[in-house]
């Protein structure tokens, strides 16, 4: 491969160098800020390259208390920027525990370079003991159906071309995480005849282009563009996009031109403004009578890049065979006959397979109106609450939204059964989705890299999540403490995994058992659990917990202010499961 004829590293630092000394440059190279680490002997000779080669800095080491919650912090900063971190896993035990997020992160399509790492292959330099149970053979068929690209390299060389390719593909529309495990034997042999650091065999990037985003065929912009123009009622479903302020904007542009609807995919993040007259909801789980009615009503579906298409169109009476459907969507490339979250292949009229953003781009200017009546009449809601009593979810939504005022935030989770109509979205980062891959315990981490991402922009990160995802992954609330990163987490605190006491309830129900006893194994209660005081354990400030409503308001407003000043703050509000305003749905 092609390699620098300029030194990324301090030109002081002296001889001998080694094989992770040469990772370590081509990673400062790729500008990747941040490298997430949960430490392991396996990745030694890099750790020590990046601290005392490159003086911990471009990239820094980030460190977290778990492998799962590495992951996690690098899935949060992608789906803010859209650009990878770095994450280094510990041998095939690290990778074992980091293996739920790494899914997370694959169904959820964002950038990653994973790099793994391995005791020796070569059975003669093993350390005892310890290098035998931490060496795998083919270690990365432990991830290989939910990773995009993976490597095992067996030289130096064969490692940084391997790390150039990967960083290309990760970057790759659609994106996904790469994995590539490095021998221990790589990184801690000496290179021969490198006497300074100028001489490290680091390879150019520049030599290596980025592919060109794909771009939709005249003749599919012809049709798609003749099909909204004869609609009567064109609805677009948004999910899976980029978040740039760009992007945004031609969607709006996009709505206004064919006047049609717009339902967005909560799971997705929410891809254009509620306040919106062409608006129709953002729904997470299912579907709110507005939606229903705009889905069953519309004559020409726009499906940019929506995850569970085929199922949204068997949600209408007439199973989407009445209506005429453009699906836009690259995820093809990623489909494997080991996961399912390609979903159901869903019937259509046109195919475009391009990146959703690029074919609004594409089409935009060969749509003859700019400006569409829009067939769409958007309800008002009614707006009630109690002063007093127990705290309920839409309670929580509204008292949110005044304590939030016009400040920029971003909304990280909020949980299922979320009154989304309360919230306002009206900006590309107001609210960025849900994990991907359903794993519990995501969102902590998840939010510690939006806060990452977005330290010093002025831009808060929020995340309203239920007490066992905060439980399952709360070894993230120290990293925040530790980097000093603004954020608030909201919990909604239910002392439950309630979203499966529902579905023991529907069990329960149709055998016609004992719905009373749904609560067995999903309480987490005698003793409960003192929230506020394990956010303190990890270095947060904390409030709550928060149980009447009375109190909702200035505790979320304190809450705010604290985090907007500089500190990681947790806030712990009651709200028991199953009040009116969160009622059980069945599938």
């Amino acid at each position: 491969m092609s390699t620098n004829s300029h030194s990324v590293v301090d030109p002081k630092i002296s001889a001998p160098f080694f094989g992770s000394d040469a990772i370590a440059a081509l990673l400062r190279s790729t500008q990747v800020p941040f490298i997430a680490i949960n430490p392991g002997a396996s990745f030694r000779g890099l750790h020590d390259s990046i601290v005392n080669f490159l003086g911990n800095r471009q990239p820094q080491l980030l460190l977290t208390l778990h492998e799962a919650q590495a992951v996690a912090i690098a899935h949060g900063y992608a789906k803010v920027t859209g650009q990878p971190l770095a994450v280094v896993l510990h041998a095939n035990v690290g990778l074992m525990n980091a293996v739920m997020a790494i899914y997370d992160a694959w169904v959820d399509r964002v950038p990653m370079l994973i790099l793994g790492a391995t005791g020796s292959v070569d059975a003669a330099r093993r350390r005892p003991w310890i290098e035998w149970i931490h060496t795998s053979r083919d270690q990365a068929a432990l991830v290989r159906h939910f990773v995009k690209w993976d490597d095992q390299p067996a030289s130096l060389p064969a490692a940084l071309e391997s790390i150039v390719r990967a960083w290309l593909i990760t970057r790759t529309a659609p994106c996904a995480p790469v994995y590539i495990c490095l021998d221990v034997d790589i990184q801690e042999r000496e290179i021969p005849g490198c006497t300074e650091a100028a001489a490290l065999p680091v390879p150019l990037l520049s030599n290596y282009a980025l592919p060109t985003q794909p771009r939709p065929a005249e003749s599919d912009l012809v049709t798609a563009a003749k099909l909204l123009e004869q609609a009567q009622k064109p609805l677009i479903l948004v999910g899976r996009h980029l978040r740039g302020n760009e992007q945004w904007s031609r969607r709006i542009q996009f709505a206004e031109a064919t006047g049609a609807a717009v339902i967005c995919d909560l799971k997705c993040g929410v891809g254009f403004p509620n306040p919106h007259p062409q608006f129709v909801g953002a729904p997470a789980q299912y579907l709110d009578t507005e939606s229903i009615t705009a889905l069953d009503a519309a004559d020409v579906i726009v499906s940019l890049d929506w995850p569970d298409l085929a199922g949204l169109l068997a949600s209408r009476p007439d199973q989407g065979k009445n209506a005429r459907v453009i699906v836009v969507s690259a995820d093809e490339r990623l489909h494997n006959g080991w996961s399912f979250d390609h979903f159901g292949l869903p019937r259509s009229e046109l195919r475009i397979p391009v990146p959703a953003d690029v074919l609004v781009t594409e089409l935009l200017p060969r749509l003859k109106r700019r400006s569409r009546a829009s067939w769409y009449r958007k309800s008002t809601k009614p707006q009630s609450t109690a002063a007093s009593g127990p705290i309920t979810l839409t309670d929580l939504a509204r008292a949110f939204e005044k304590a939030r005022g016009d400040e920029l935030i971003c909304l990280t989770r909020v949980p299922f059964g979320w009154p989304e109509h309360l919230t306002r979205f009206d900006s590309a980062l107001d609210c960025i989705g849900y994990d991907g891959g359903g794993g519990i315990g995501s969102t902590p981490g998840l939010t510690v890299g939006a806060a990452l991402a977005l330290k010093g922009s002025g831009r808060l990160p929020v995340a309203i999540l239920g007490d066992g995802d905060l439980l399952m992954g709360s070894q993230a609330l120290w990293t925040a403490a530790a980097e000093r990163l603004p954020a608030l987490f909201i919990i909604n605190n239910n002392h439950s995994f309630y979203n499966d006491v529902e579905h023991q309830e529907r069990v329960a129900a149709r055998r016609g058992r004992p719905v009373g006893n749904s609560h067995i194994g999903m309480s987490i209660s005698e003793p409960q659990i003192d929230l506020p005081g394990l956010a303190r354990a990890h270095g947060l400030q904390s409030f709550g917990p928060i149980k009447k409503r009375e109190d909702l308001d200035k505790s979320l407003a304190d809450a705010l202010q604290m985090a907007r000043q500089g500190a990681t703050v947790l806030l712990d509000v009651d709200i028991p499961p199953g009040l009116p305003s969160a009622p059980a749905k069945a599938n």
